[in-house]
């Protein structure tokens, strides 16, 4: 890697450490034109924001700019380069200032341009499909020729930045009251609890911000361990159910004999051992949301009793008389082609329609790099507050990160940093501390996700099944060996592989989920929780 490389690395960490710590967004788009001056040489920086008030580009950060000739700087769109730039939404370079004659001086602030030429690069700040405003620079020609391809390509980069700290400026400005007793606004980078730079994330919690609103029923797609837990929880909490409980259950974790009772509760005397009236998960959830995870893993008897409920909104305990009565917000969640398993015979087609009223598909790690700088720096805070000692991240180390395909999502990102930080014993992880295999890593990335939750993942001896190519495991597989030699390993290895899903594992062991869980009890391991 060059020192060029270096450079842009540093300088998108930094970057992205003052855009989503500080809740002052002057003062964040401000110190990123800072930086971009102090480490890469990129001077007189502009960020210039459209107003849709008066239908004008305005510059809104500029420090090496008198604030008399900030005012100035107002173009409508297609005025000038700037204006231009934000008009098409299309990177703009002008090797000489001095020689363009759309160039509109109208700030004076590049003055004896003969004596001292320079070039200008101007990116648009985008937003999903929309333009928010315009990132500018000048090069000096006597630093030497700029790389102008390479400029735009890096610029870029900043600008997606920018713009996720924009629309994450204008989502938070209308829940934010004046009265100093209001609560404190979200924390920067985060929308509703969730971490959402890039702009998949974005958009799907605003997609959630509408529909907690509703009764609808939600169901959330996505592979294990993209934390549908975590927006299922941004659903409640973003809805008028906020102050009742969110109650979850794993459905792939109870047993069919025990599924009915811990769903709808049992009368006194139901059943052996039933002492007293108990109540199931939909009635403590009366009022709130229910979330049921992994509910593809249902038989089809429960699926019928649940679409009964979706439908009435009301159920019999187990061993009772007298209908109840709920009002409960449903939100389900699988990582199965529930399509297929319609299909199939599988999956009820009437349940199917019942539950995927509003469907949010949440996207896989490694199709949201821009998250993991957040997630990361989140996370760490998690595990320095459980170790009692701050942990922070190089830049190469976040380069490795970045570079991984993660496999299994935010929770082998959580494995891969807490490993790192209680073997290495440092207080900044680089890359060589998180042992990543980064040929490993590029191999996955180029593979695309790790295989189905049904195909064979590890020889498991008597199985006759074959073993995934070494390419496709997880970063980070050096540290579980590929061929455990006694059960507790077998267990142990099958529950890494598939990101602590018990009914997966379960599947790839040969073994019923009640089996597994006896297993995990008695060997004593260590199930992760996200």
């Amino acid at each position: 890697m060059d020192r060029r490389a270096l450079l842009e690395l540093e300088a998108l960490h930094e970057i992205g450490s003052v855009l989503f710590r500080d809740g002052d967004i002057n003062k964040a788009l401000t110190s990123t034109l800072t930086i971009l001056r102090l480490v890469l040489e990129m001077e007189n920086g502009t960020i210039s924001l459209f107003d849709p008030v008066t239908g004008e580009v305005f510059i809104e950060a500029a420090p090496e700019m008198r604030d008399e000739e900030r005012i100035l700087g107002r173009l409508r769109p297609g005025e000038g380069v700037i204006g231009r730039v934000f008009a098409l939404g299309l990177p703009m370079v002008v090797p000489d200032i001095a020689a363009e004659p759309i160039f509109l001086n109208r700030t004076g602030s590049w003055r004896d341009l003969e004596e001292d030429p320079r070039a200008f690069v101007g990116v648009p700040i985008r937003h999903g499909r929309e333009t928010l405003g315009v990132l500018t620079i000048d090069r000096r020609h006597r630093a030497g020729p700029p790389v102008f391809d390479r400029d735009v390509r890096f610029l870029s980069l900043v600008a997606g930045m920018l713009g996720a700290r924009v629309r994450l400026q204008a989502l938070e400005a209308p829940r934010q009251g004046t009265d100093p007793d209001d609560p404190a606004p979200p924390a920067p980078g985060t929308l509703l609890g969730v971490i959402a730079v890039s702009a998949q994330m974005r958009d799907i919690m605003q997609q959630v911000e509408r529909v907690a609103r509703s009764r609808a029923t939600v169901l959330l797609r996505g592979e294990s361990g993209t934390g549908k837990e975590v927006v299922a929880r941004a659903v409640h909490a973003a809805s008028p159910r906020t102050e009742r409980p969110f109650v979850a259950v794993n459905c792939a974790a109870l047993p069919e004999s025990l599924l009915e009772s811990e769903l709808f509760g049992h009368e006194k005397g139901a059943f052996t051992g039933a002492v007293a009236t108990q109540k199931g998960r939909f009635e403590l959830a009366d009022g709130g949301t229910l979330f049921l995870d992994e509910v593809g893993e249902l038989s089809p008897a429960a699926q019928a009793k649940l679409l009964r409920v979706l439908q009435e909104r009301q159920f019999d305990r187990v061993g009772g008389r007298r209908p109840v009565t709920v009002d409960v917000r449903i939100v389900a969640a699988t990582n199965r082609d529930l399509e297929d398993a319609v299909r199939r015979s599988a999956f009820r087609l009437d349940l199917y329609h019942r539950l995927s009223v509003v469907m949010l598909s949440l996207p896989p790690l490694r199709e949201r790099t821009e998250d993991i700088p957040a997630l990361a720096e989140h996370l760490l805070r998690a595990l320095s507050e459980e170790n009692g000692r701050p942990v922070t991240l190089s830049p190469d180390g976040i380069e490795a990160l970045m570079r991984c395909g993660w496999s299994g999502n935010v929770r082998q990102l959580r494995n891969c940093l807490e490993r790192a930080m209680v073997t290495t014993g440092k207080s900044r992880l680089g890359a060589k501390d998180l042992c990543i295999d980064l040929h490993a890593c590029l191999l996955e990335r180029v593979a695309g996700p790790a295989p189905a939750a049904h195909a064979p993942l590890l020889a498991l001896p008597g199985t006759g099944t074959s073993a995934a190519p070494p390419a496709l495991a997880p970063a980070g597989a050096r540290w579980a060996r590929a061929e455990p030699d006694d059960e507790r390993e077998r267990v142990r290895s099958a529950l890494e592989r598939c990101g602590y899903v018990q009914a997966k594992a379960a599947r790839l062991l040969g073994l019923s989920v009640r089996q597994l869980a006896y297993r995990v009890r008695k060997y004593r391991i260590a199930i992760e929780r996200f």
